[in-house]
């Protein structure tokens, strides 16, 4: 009996190592089609400019004989051009001290998967992001910083103004931590979030080239 479970036990053994190599070569295949990131959470860095672990860009840029008040007033029209009221929570526009900053929110919209695949007419569900975006200018020279610091997640209908989002809202690396509607969505929503704020950034740089008045 002893002699005849051997050569089994040893069939069990060389099948148990094949199992284990397959689910290396399985693990080794995604990384090479996929790169590295095959875990479930979604790192910030790996879509979004972080630095200090905070989400953020900026930039200082000269602009040789402009004045501080000339440059003042674009960094003004320029953040306002880019917001609409409703998105709006707080604004700072200091000529003194060449200061212009304000406090809003972006929307994102999404469909989850549960609503696309249970009605032909899913609902839509929308991320929404804290924006602050500030502009200190000096005598030919201003720096730009847009920092992304808190994000929301629900129905359009819960977010008609900043004081609702601010309700809600969350620090931003919760969603690379957190489960939400799967890792598909997150990357996604990651991603375009940092398009969306490139844009921005690069909008309030191409407003503040601008002549007042006459550079259409």
């Amino acid at each position: 009996m002893k002699t005849s479970k051997l050569p089994l036990l040893l069939i069990l053994v060389s099948l148990l190592s094949s199992l284990n190599v397959l689910a290396q070569d399985a693990i080794t295949w995604s990384t090479q089609r996929n790169g590295a990131k095959v875990a479930d959470t979604v790192a910030l860095e790996d879509y979004l400019p972080v630095k200090d672990n905070a989400v953020y860009v900026e930039a200082v840029l000269d602009l040789a004989g402009t004045t501080k008040q000339e440059l003042f007033s674009r960094a003004k029209l320029a953040i306002q051009k880019t917001f609409t009221s409703n998105k709006m929570g707080t604004s700072n526009y200091d000529a003194e001290s060449g200061i212009c900053s304000v406090n809003n929110f972006y929307d994102i919209s999404d469909m989850t998967a549960f609503s696309a695949l249970a009605t032909s007419n899913p609902v839509t569900d929308k991320y929404y992001f804290n924006a602050l975006l500030s502009v200190i200018v000096k005598d030919g020279k201003y720096k730009i910083k847009m920092e992304i610091p808190q994000y929301a997640y629900g129905k359009e209908s819960r977010y008609k103004s900043y004081t609702d989002f601010q309700s809600q809202s969350i620090p931003i690396s919760n969603i690379a931590n957190k489960r939400q509607n799967g890792k598909r969505q997150r990357m996604r929503v990651l991603k375009t979030l940092n398009d969306k704020m490139l844009l921005t950034f690069n909008f309030v740089k191409t407003e503040m080239e601008k002549k007042l008045d006459n550079d259409f």
